[in-house]
């Protein structure tokens, strides 16, 4: 009979297995178990021993029998009867190959005070590893596989304190009672109960110490030991147990029908138990997603409190347990923003009623009975600043909503709050124009996230609401124009302007798109209007020069590359003004291109016609030249950020790989960031790194139409970083990507 796949409930009498010591397996679905991203969560609806079994309080005063309901019928390993055990006493081999039952219940007696390391498995149909600390009811435990692969799930509990970490970098404030790991870990030695009679197996010499193998004591002499709990007992001197050295046993799993075999190794540890290390908040005020992506980099790994509106605008699972929230500050007018939240941190803030699986905005929200406030006072929480790549954007991620300041010194947070956060009815609809501008904003953030789709269903949603507002149908020409859509671009771009839209952005866009169907003539009269609405708008200047001089325009565009300089002295070459040296090649389309000289005429690069340089910074000293290119598109020329020799450079450029890698974990889980290069080249004579990027959709190998496609060039320069960066951003048409490559090789450096 092979117990570990089936065994009956006639022999799991007899044999007495333990079961699993709480009521997790119930409440967790099979594929839960299966993936083994328990999450420490041991029930989401109640607590733990709310069915019958060991709830907290039972580890100290012991486990209660589950009665009939269990198919282990008569546990007699986890009875409810506690043992009186004597003071240890010196004890005769004879008695000890008798009677080994005392000596197991002092070691589980001498490990109930101290802390323990543990290292072991629980194996079903696949292995889970778990090892960390013990010390009663605490518990530093870490479980592979976790919720991210390759990277072990860990969670902290210090009486009534608990934290989770599922990424390997960022901590949130977790529940005491989400005890599964431990449940596995110390029922093997959990003291304080009515053991069954064990029998000696033999005993061996490891490191100095007497190790005594002892095993369930069963009358049938045809079961395979293998199936019974085992242990080897550390012994001193003197034949006196000192402490569980190692276990094996079998546990049922009510959900699973079947038997769960772990193997734990024990040792004393000389480490404490320690909260993970969160720190305190940078201070007391409250904060916006705007402060956060300015002090990004000095924030790092630091607590901030972020303060938000009471309405939560779009909820969307992006983990198993992990939930990202589009929220809406109250620090920055029109600012918004999205947070990661544990499990069920919405509902305890009072954003949700409920949880709720996929993506939802607040209309489908409420709809499924599930969107919380609307209204009210502004809503508080601590989140952990984690920076992405180098521009103004970060993580945050929320780590609880109550600072807790402890006597010691120390700090933590948890999701209770001093005044308690209930989620209440949505009240009427509110005004079409508020819930326009909302969507409106939303749509916005969601395409500078990538998400163009999203963004188009708020600028629809946001049209059905209020179709006599121009500014959902400007935006969404944008959102267009990023997919390629012109025709469609050009539409919207007419229907904001046929709303009284006077923003001259309208009518330049509307006449780049109409630019790029070759419809000059009409691209030209937009531009016009433009400058009519704006008269020192560089760039619409800039653009009629570009499309009068391809209609063979030579003066009239030789007067708008003028105009254009005389406004922005960055955005036009003498050479652009002279004849407008169209130096792109086939590379730009044969747009014009402008020779930019960087380093007193020592760098050189080579500019296409949609790309304008921007206003230097004075804040940014190091930034020697900024470029913005169509549809959010830019580049920049760094120096001196870090002090680099050529030796370093191989160095560096493994560094920074590094980093880019580990900072795009916001991809969507069906894409990953593909590397196109990542090496020393030479380009003159003189040592370069060209790495490269794209993000790319898994099982796809053509990137010409992703996103953010990014290039970059870094050398050594009179022993300074001296970094050449262009990317694409949003915008996925091919020709900006060939723009980008031509940029890029267009770099030259003299010494």
């Amino acid at each position: 009979m092979d117990l570990r796949h089936n065994p009956t409930p006639e022999t799991r009498r007899s044999l007495q297995l333990p079961p699993v010591a709480n009521d997790s397996w119930n409440d967790l679905s099979k594929a839960a178990i299966d993936s083994a991203r328990s999450n420490f969560l041991v029930s989401r609806d109640g607590k733990l021993g709310s069915s019958g079994c060991l709830s907290g309080d039972s580890m100290k005063t012991g486990a209660v029998i589950r009665g009939q309901r269990l198919a282990v019928a008569a546990v007699s390993l986890f009875g409810t009867a506690s043992i009186a055990f004597a003071g240890t006493q010196k004890k005769s081999t004879k008695s000890i190959q008798l009677n080994p039952d005392p000596l197991v219940n002092a070691a589980m007696r001498n490990m109930e005070t101290g802390v323990w390391s543990v290292n072991g498995s629980v194996t079903f149909k696949k292995i889970i590893k778990l090892h960390g600390l013990l010390s009663g009811e605490d518990f530093d435990l870490s479980m592979e596989p976790g919720v991210k692969s390759g990277v072990p799930l860990r969670g902290i509990v210090i009486k009534d304190k608990a934290w989770v970490c599922s990424d390997g970098e960022t901590w949130h404030a977790g529940r005491p009672d989400d005890r599964l790991l431990y449940n596995w870990a110390h029922v093997p030695i959990m003291a304080d109960r009515q053991l069954p009679p064990f029998e000696k197996v033999g005993s061996e010499q490891r490191n100095g110490q007497t190790w005594l193998h002892v095993r369930l004591k069963v009358p049938e002499k045809k079961i395979n030991p293998k199936e019974l709990p085992e242990y080897w007992l550390v012994l001193d001197s003197q034949g006196q147990a000192q402490y569980i050295g190692h276990t094996e046993m079998p546990m049922f799993s009510q959900a699973r029908k079947e038997v769960m075999y772990c193997s734990f190794d024990y040792a004393p540890a000389k480490e404490k138990i320690a909260p993970p290390p969160l720190g305190a908040p940078v201070d007391d005020k409250g904060y916006g997603f705007n402060d956060i992506e300015q002090h990004k980099f000095d924030w790092k790994s630091r607590i901030v409190r972020l303060e938000v509106t009471p309405k939560i605008l779009e909820s969307k699972q992006i983990g198993e347990d992990t939930y990202r929230a589009f929220l809406k500050d109250t620090a920055t007018p029109n600012h918004y923003g999205v947070v990661e939240f544990p499990h069920d941190a919405l509902v305890k803030l009072g954003f949700l009623k409920k949880i709720v699986s996929g993506a939802h905005a607040w209309e489908d929200l409420e709809k499924m009975g599930a969107l919380g406030r609307t209204e009210g006072k502004p809503v508080s929480f601590y989140v952990e600043v984690i920076p992405l790549g180098e521009k103004p954007a970060a993580r945050a991620v929320a780590v609880g909503a109550k600072l807790v300041r402890d006597p010691d010194g120390s700090v933590s947070y948890s999701w209770e709050t001093d005044e308690k956060q209930t989620a209440q009815s949505p009240p009427a609809p509110a005004a079409s124009d508020a819930s326009d501008g909302d969507l409106v904003n939303r749509g916005i953030e969601k395409a500078k996230n990538g998400d163009l789709d999203g963004a188009m269903a708020d600028f629809n949603r946001a049209i059905e609401l209020n179709p006599k507002d121009d500014a959902p149908y400007y935006n969404r020409a944008q959102a267009r124009r990023m997919k390629n859509d012109t025709a469609g671009a050009i539409a919207d771009y007419t229907r904001a302007i046929e709303l009284g839209s006077t923003n001259p952005a309208a009518y330049n866009n509307r006449g780049n798109a109409r630019a790029e169907n070759n419809d000059k003539d009409g691209a030209i009269a937009d531009y016009t209007r433009a400058t009519e609405l704006k008269p020192d708008y560089a760039r619409a200047y800039y653009n009629r020069a570009v499309a009068r001089k391809d209609k063979d325009d030579a003066s009239g565009a030789a007067a708008d590359f003028k105009r254009a300089r005389q406004l922005d002295p960055k955005l036009v070459s003498e050479e652009s003004v002279a004849d407008s040296s169209s130096r792109g090649g086939s590379a730009n389309n044969g747009a014009a291109g402008t020779a930019v000289s960087l380093l007193d005429g020592k760098l050189k690069l080579d500019i296409p016609s949609d790309f304008s340089r921007d206003t230097d910074d004075p804040k940014t000293p190091k930034t020697l030249a900024k470029f913005s290119g169509p549809d959010g598109a830019w580049g920049e020329v760094l120096r001196g950020t870090h002090g680099l020799t050529p030796d370093k450079l191989e160095g560096y450029l493994k560094m920074r790989v590094a980093e880019y890698s580990k900072g795009f974990n916001w991809l969507p889980k069906d894409s990953h960031l593909q590397w196109l290069k990542k090496d020393i080249v030479t380009i003159d004579g003189r040592k370069w790194a060209d790495w490269r990027y794209v993000p790319m959709l898994k099982g796809t190998k053509d990137y010409s139409h992703s996103p953010v496609y990014t290039r970059f060039l870094t050398t050594s320069y009179k022993g300074q970083l001296l970094e050449v960066t262009f990317t694409s951003n949003l915008n996925t048409d091919p020709k900006l990507k060939a723009e980008i490559d031509h940029i890029m090789d267009s770099v030259h450096l003299e010494e």
